[in-house]
């Protein structure tokens, strides 16, 4: 029989008390902005790990999709028999209920090569294609009657050019949008303050309040008719001026 990890060799209640003890070493630093820093490091650590565990815990699906339940406001604005284009569309989680709920056809893309395998295994429809490639590169064929960009706008430089070009690309008549809120938690700023990167992901260009996120979305042409502010995320719907 293989041995266990060399974790569980130990007692949970002494991983904790040690890892505790580390959490009272740094705190007790007197030099308060390092001791800060290294919690807020630790903080981070700590939630990465979360993250993956929330993943693991719903067999593959991160938990949020349940517990926040935020595919609704997607299905609730996408009518029966649309044709939807969901760019970056990840695992697949949200374009499939655009599908089995909503009663749209949709075209997902994503360069992940896992994420789209995750995808193509577990999500599998009729009215439901995922394609591989990159947005900034390449669109697909329009037209689409919704376009969905969850959780994509915060990754990307160029953000208003490239709304315009996939406007233009896509001509849909509503875009539905999912981005961070960086005034989400008082750690934000402190992580700016003290030199970290104040944003949940490296790769996030920007995270939005919802003046800046209006503005932005109309210097790209479009018109902001629903914004909901919820889970330190902004949830909105947009169409073409």
């Amino acid at each position: 029989m293989p041995r266990a990890p060399f974790r569980f060799l130990m007692p949970t209640g002494l991983w904790r008390g040690l890892f505790r003890f580390w959490l009272s070493v740094l705190a007790a630093n007197p030099d308060r902005r390092r001791a800060v820093r290294e919690l807020l490091v630790s903080y981070d650590d700590v939630y990465r790990s979360l993250d993956q565990a929330a993943i693991d815990y719903d067999g593959g699906v991160h938990v949020k999709h349940r517990l926040t339940r935020y595919h609704d406001f997607f299905v609730d604005r996408v009518r029966p028999g649309e044709r939807v284009l969901d760019v970056g569309s990840g695992k697949g989680e949200l374009a499939y209920d655009l599908v089995t709920r909503a009663g749209a056809s949709v075209v997902g893309v994503d360069y992940d090569p896992p994420h789209l395998a995750f995808a193509r295994s577990r999500f599998v429809h009729e009215r439901l294609e995922f394609r591989e490639g990159n947005v900034l590169e390449e669109l697909p064929e329009g037209p689409f009657d919704v376009v969905v960009l969850s959780n994509v706008l915060e990754h990307l430089p160029a953000r208003v050019e490239f709304l315009r070009r996939l406007v233009a690309s896509a001509a849909p008549s509503r875009v539905l949008v999912r981005v961070p809120v960086y005034a989400r938690d008082w750690t934000v700023p402190l992580k700016a303050e003290v030199g970290l990167l104040p944003y949940w992901e490296e790769d996030h260009a920007i995270e939005y309040d919802p003046d800046g996120f209006r503005s932005e979305l109309a210097e790209a042409g479009l018109d902001v008719t629903e914004l909901v502010l919820t889970w330190g995320e902004i949830w909105a719907a947009a169409e073409p001026r």
